[in-house]
């Protein structure tokens, strides 16, 4: 992990998501690029007055920002880190989507307000919008974590090919804490699955990853997003890992996002990568 970028409106939470970049990249020696998104005004150049006041304004605002990086790169956590800092002027997903391109980031830490009622920058679709359509896996953080070390991770899973093809960029990042895998599969009413079907998913998706400090779960509820809740408060966990189909349009209306509900309404931190060929393998359960 050599680049990290952590999209910033200098709020509490993005606060978090930078303290817990800068614990990482002191881990691996990754630089970060803090990127903040900012409105300029438009102007107007047959209203000389209306010009001169935007133009003022616009000036107020970038002596500000560049006072709140000054302050940002002054925290305490940031001694000793790789950082540069990134202002640019498009829209908030646009710019997180071409840094990432650009830099060829290797993961995005962000904040999240969730549904807590907040009105900062990184609110509700753009958080969002970059966990489901981002091409590297995305951490979002919503409580401080001041000592982030993970012990025990939730991977959360279907377990078909699809995540076998896609766990590489979350093993990555798991495995430079050494951390425990917690393999788990929620059965739901409308999602069923036999327990001797889904033992065997696990376990060759265990052993194509060559696992060895893991366990499996196989948690029944009334939906994935209770699931998983349930079971990472039971086992005590740092940290939830999940893929995402990125379904976009009508899709994701009738089907939903399940990665999108838990990084909203999740106080742990929710790390998770994008599917982004989503082709429902066909199963054929033993005959009990």
């Amino acid at each position: 992990m050599k680049k990290i970028l952590v999209p910033t409106d200098f709020s509490d939470c993005a606060y978090h998501a930078a303290e817990v970049a800068a614990q990482i990249a002191k881990r691996t020696g990754a630089r970060l690029y803090m990127l903040h998104v900012m409105d300029i005004p438009v102007y107007d150049r047959n209203d000389s007055f209306q010009t001169h006041t935007d133009t003022a304004e616009g000036i107020f605002w970038m002596k500000l920002v560049k006072k709140r990086f000054k302050e940002l790169f002054a925290k305490p956590f940031m001694q000793g880190v790789n950082a540069v800092e990134v202002l640019q002027f498009d829209g908030v997903y646009e710019t997180i989507s071409t840094q990432a391109k650009e830099h060829q980031i290797d993961l995005i830490v962000m904040g999240s307000h969730g549904d807590s009622g907040a009105h900062e920058l990184f609110i509700g679709s753009n958080t969002e919008k970059v966990v489901r359509l981002a091409d590297c896996p995305v951490l979002t953080v919503k409580q401080r974590q001041q000592n982030f070390d993970l012990k025990n991770v939730l991977f959360a899973s279907n377990f078909y090919g699809e995540a076998k093809a896609h766990f590489e960029g979350l093993f990555d990042f798991i495995k430079l804490f050494d951390a425990k895998i917690h393999l788990v599969k929620v059965n739901t009413p409308d999602q069923f699955e036999t327990t001797t079907y889904t033992r065997k998913l696990i376990s060759d998706f265990a052993s194509e990853w060559k696992l060895k400090n893991f366990e499996t779960h196989i948690h029944n509820e009334r939906s994935i997003q209770a699931g998983i809740f349930a079971i990472s408060k039971e086992l005590n966990v740092d940290l939830i890992a999940m893929e995402t189909h990125g379904r976009t349009g009508i899709a994701r209306f009738f089907v939903g996002s399940h990665a999108e509900s838990v990084v909203n309404h999740s106080e742990l931190p929710v790390l998770t990568i994008r599917i982004k060929e989503y082709q429902p393998e066909q199963k054929s359960f033993p005959v009990i």
